[in-house]
């Protein structure tokens, strides 16, 4: 048996593993180092920052230091879990118990340690816990090996705390001024956590005006709250010390954080402005509504009620005004891509869309833009066409006698949606109109012309079309072009459609949902739509194209055993020995040829009759129904 080897490293083995901009770059560095200390439950860091090559750079706290064994199992180790090891809260000495009540973690896997090669190729970590201090060196040696050396052990007269320093550091390529600014947007949220820099202590005056604002909520019978909001102005890894700090009295009441501010949808820790923004309330005036441990407000206490209630509202709209130009043009985007459907809209359902949308926005805005102009698509889908169905498939069961049910119907919508209605009506009539119009030019161009206006009508077939769930099949329409021969040209023009030499083909499914989780399993109904080219008339083997297609979709998979389909085949003429209904697979598949002439007329009989029952609808008639049906604004997109 050959001897064993081992894996060496290469050059950049650590940097790789730890991350460039913790290992190379001073501002990352620093603020890992400072996020350390603020781990091991300090209350004070102090920093001797080099100026110049060969000057000392050191890091002190005087957080909860480590033992030999600590060091050995928690510094030493890479890819150390400290969320398995001693849980994702810092441990606090118990001489700072009285200033810190609880103080979550930054670290996981303890890549940050390995900061302190930013300034220097050797550095010495000095530790003390117990009054007892060890001292190491750490080095990377010649196979690029992360390496320690123990260099003394002796009593302390520091009971708890870590020093990190290196004697002759690298100056780092970062004014003192730009270091002071990057730890005062992060580390002033907590009062007793304070940072100095050689020997001077870190303010909210090192934090330049553009990052810094103060606004100022009064809330009446409680008292004013300044609130300092700090724009880093770059996205942190994390939100840790991001979202809403109170303090009171020079004491942070619990933690940090966006939960509980009702703005946790606004800032998800997915978004830019959840790792940017830090929002410190001075909340003086709530000293008696603090828990005896501080750990938060007492939430019954009626002041931290009604103050919380103000200031969250100010915080919420302050972030949702650092997003409006960007909601603004997503929006602008969204109205563009569905004007068409937009255009079909009254004044009073295009308002409720641009409402609900905006909120949408506002209250969800982790949706991104793609999801969201789906939803606005389907908002106005709804106030364009559910609507309308709904009210046209009840008025077309009614009877012209019976107005006592007519208006009992009517009464369920207001006189708006009734307008839309009758807009719908004549919006029809002239779909019908324009229909008739193509079929009778034998130089129609059915894929511009014919089925995008049958795309919009299936209510031609009849009042059991009346829904918009039926939608364009594309991957059934895909199959149809692959296998009978798609104009390619045409089809990328309408890739809903099947574009053949004498017809084209439209597949319009009705989904069907599983009973117990009402997941979507399959197509429940579909209905092929074949238009011969005006001038074709339908014969044997016209009507037969239309089981060729359906039988490649039970084929490929697409149609299953309880999907039901329906094939409506229109010409100009059909040939009257074929002119009945053809049952396929025991009746599951239904094939229809009809003239268009005859689709046409039927559809337009359906409608006269409909108009007529609506117009004798007493509370209509005080209505300037006339003036609004006159409104030919929507025909346009025609």
């Amino acid at each position: 048996m050959s001897q064993k080897h081992h894996a060496t490293f290469a050059d950049r083995f650590l940097e790789s593993f730890v991350g460039s901009a913790i290992f190379c770059e001073p501002k990352v560095a620093i603020i890992e180092l400072i996020a350390n200390a603020w781990d091991a439950g300090s209350t004070e860091v102090n920093i001797t920052w080099p100026e110049s090559d060969g000057d000392r750079f050191e890091i002190s706290d005087n957080g909860h230091g480590m033992t030999e064994g600590e060091f050995e199992s928690r510094f030493m180790v890479l890819a150390y879990d400290r969320i398995k090891d001693i849980g994702g809260m810092a441990l606090i000495p118990p001489s700072h118990r009285d200033k810190i009540a609880s103080r979550p973690a930054f670290g996981k896997n303890g890549k940050g340690r390995m900061a302190s090669f930013a300034f220097g190729n050797v550095f010495t970590v000095s530790t003390s816990k117990n009054n007892l201090q060890n001292t190491y060196d750490i080095s990377i040696d010649g196979n690029n090996r992360l390496t320690y050396q123990k260099i003394e052990t002796k009593d302390s007269t520091i009971s708890h705390g870590t020093t990190i320093f290196i004697k002759h550091s690298i100056r780092p390529q970062i004014s003192i001024d730009d270091i002071k600014k990057e730890i005062g947007m992060r580390f002033l949220v907590d009062p007793n956590f304070k940072v100095k820099l050689n020997n001077t202590e870190i303010t909210f005056e090192d934090v330049p005006k553009d990052h810094i604002e103060e606004i100022r909520v009064i809330v009446k019978d409680v008292g004013e709250f300044p609130i300092k909001i700090i724009d880093i102005q770059a996205t942190d890894k994390t939100t840790q010390l991001h979202g809403i700090a109170w303090q009171v009295k020079n004491r942070l009441v619990g933690e940090c954080t966006w939960k509980g501010s009702g703005s946790e949808h606004l800032v998800d820790g997915r978004k830019s402005i959840a790792k940017r923004y830090i929002f410190i309330v001075n909340a003086d005036c709530l000293e008696n509504s603090v828990l005896a441990d501080w750990t938060s407000f007492r939430i019954y206490d009626e002041a931290y009620k009604k103050a919380s209630m103000e200031i969250y509202k100010e915080i919420k709209n302050h972030v949702l005004n650092l997003s409006k130009s960007q909601r603004d043009e997503t929006f602008k985007d969204i109205e563009n891509n569905i004007k068409p459907t937009l255009r079909k809209m009254g004044i009073v359902g295009r308002e409720k869309w641009e409402k609900f949308v905006k909120e949408v926005q506002e209250e969800c805005p982790s949706i991104g833009s793609d999801e969201l102009e789906k939803i606005a698509a389907l908002l106005a889908k709804l106030e364009t066409s559910e609507s309308k169905y709904g009210l046209i498939h009840a008025l077309a069961a009614a009877s012209v006698e019976d107005l006592n049910d007519l208006n009992k119907i009517l009464e369920k919508w207001d006189i708006d949606l009734a307008k839309v209605v009758l807009d719908e009506i004549e919006w029809r009539t002239k779909l019908l109109e324009k229909l008739q119009e193509k079929v009778l030019n034998e130089t129609t161009d059915e894929v511009q012309e014919l089925q995008p206006l049958f795309h919009r009508g299936l209510w031609i077939f009849g009042p059991e079309y009346e829904t918009i769930e039926y939608t364009s099949n594309k991957g059934m329409t895909q199959v149809i072009q692959k296998i009978f021969g798609a104009d390619i040209k045409g089809s990328t023009i309408r890739p809903d459609f099947v574009v053949l030499p004498n017809s084209t083909v439209g597949l319009y499914s009705l989904p069907k949902y599983d009973n117990e989780d009402f997941g979507e399993i399959g197509v429940d109904r579909l209905v092929v739509v074949e238009l011969k080219r005006p001038g074709v008339s339908i014969g044997r083997d016209e009507k037969g194209q239309s089981w060729k297609y359906v039988k490649e979709l039970f084929s490929h998979g697409l149609l299953k055993d309880y999907s039901k389909v329906v094939c409506f085949v229109l010409g100009s003429n059909l040939d009257p020995l074929e002119a009945g209904r053809t049952n396929e697979m025991d009746g599951r598949v239904t094939i229809i040829p009809m003239e268009y002439d005859m689709v046409i007329r039927r559809a337009q009989s359906r409608l006269f009759n409909l108009s007529s029952k609506i117009k004798q609808a007493p509370f209509l008639k005080e209505s300037r129904m006339k003036v609004y049906l006159n409104d030919k604004a929507q025909l346009s997109m025609f």
